[in-house]
């Protein structure tokens, strides 16, 4: 009770404004959200995708919506003002881009290509901040539990994940993905069977052998591969 009697309650609810500007916070507020929402209107659905570009629109769109709503010392004026000229750099910029092909790529980045033919590129991980981890998760999301029923795969501009796969009937042995079967990875070769490299995923048919370099990035972790379709 003491600790309660301590604090100034008209403080800790109004901070340095009157009771009145509650009601000027409910208009500042409908305000900034007509404004913020037409403005996301103008942008269109691409905006709304949120691309590298198109992300750092929303967070100052944020910015600037917020802080006129319920400081008092910020006025609404201005703060239309920020949405107009974000609104005009949002167009000039997607001009450029659309005549541009390296400024749309210094801007919104391009795609790389991360797997093909069941394979990953690994020289092509270089270029990106990414894990394998990520990748096989993002993978298992598309039902795929091994490489060899991928044909491509690519990191959009976004940052999701395009797959495209293998007819049914044309699979091959790849290296599996789920964790539980990746992480079953060994030097020794203990038996003859077909192999996938656990860095790359290069697959071919080993011999008994106490280690055995793959032939394309030279690690020696190999997984037993599986040749199994997707579950639909």
């Amino acid at each position: 009770m003491y600790l309660l009697q301590t604090f100034n309650w008209r403080q800790l609810l109004l901070g340095e404004e009157d009771w009145s500007f509650l009601l000027e916070v409910l208009f500042r507020s409908a305000i900034m959200f007509i404004v913020t929402l037409t403005t996301l209107r103008i942008i269109g659905k691409r905006g709304i995708m949120q691309g590298v570009f198109e992300l750092v629109v929303i967070i100052t769109l944020g910015s600037a919506a917020g802080d006129p709503m319920f400081y008092s010392k910020v006025g609404l004026l201005p703060a239309i003002l920020v949405f107009v000229m974000i609104i005009a750099m949002y167009k000039l910029t997607n001009f450029f881009v659309a005549h541009n092909k390296k400024i749309e790529h210094l801007i919104e980045g391009k795609h790389v290509k991360l797997i093909e033919n069941g394979e990953i590129l690994i020289n092509n991980f270089k270029h990106e901040i990414l894990e394998k981890d990520e990748i096989f998760s993002d993978l298992r999301l598309k039902d795929v539990s091994h490489l060899g029923q991928v044909k491509a795969a690519y990191v959009e501009p976004s940052g999701e994940v395009s797959v495209f796969f293998f007819a049914d009937d044309e699979v091959r042995y790849g290296l599996p993905i789920f964790p539980e079967l990746h992480e079953q990875k060994t030097k020794v070769i203990p038996e003859a069977k077909i192999y996938s490299c656990s860095f790359c995923g290069h697959t071919q048919s080993l011999e008994p052998a106490n280690q055995y370099a793959c032939p394309k990035c030279k690690k020696v972790e190999w997984t037993i591969s599986t040749n199994a379709i997707r579950v639909k």
